[in-house]
């Protein structure tokens, strides 16, 4: 799993790539939420377009994700989302506790 990122006006993009499985999981979320604790003042968007595989503890990062953002304010976006990684927010019911857009661009202008 590789985690990539670039600033934008009022949002870090953060492009997730590889598979985000249980033995993976925690490194990431220590690296997501140190660029949040680094730019407290900054919406995430989280392009998921290179994910291979995702497991429930992927679910596990976005979920703790998106309460340390309504917290302090902010929101969290997910963009690009393939079609196996959809399949598994679909399976646990999670479609609508997220904001999903189909490009960085429309996630960005939502925010």
């Amino acid at each position: 799993m590789n985690l990539q990122n670039k600033k934008m006006d009022n949002a870090i993009v953060m492009y997730l790539s590889g598979r985000l499985d249980v033995h993976l999981s925690a490194d990431i979320e220590k690296e997501i939420n140190q660029l949040i604790k680094e730019n407290p003042d900054l919406n995430v968007i989280l392009d998921l377009k290179d994910v291979e595989y995702m497991s429930s503890s992927g679910l596990r990062i976005f979920v703790s994700t998106m309460r340390i953002l309504r917290d302090n304010q902010k929101q969290l976006k997910l963009c690009n989302i393939n079609s196996a990684v959809k399949k598994i927010f679909e399976v646990v019911e999670l479609m609508d506790m997220f904001d999903i857009y189909d490009s960085e661009e429309t996630a960005l202008a939502s925010v």
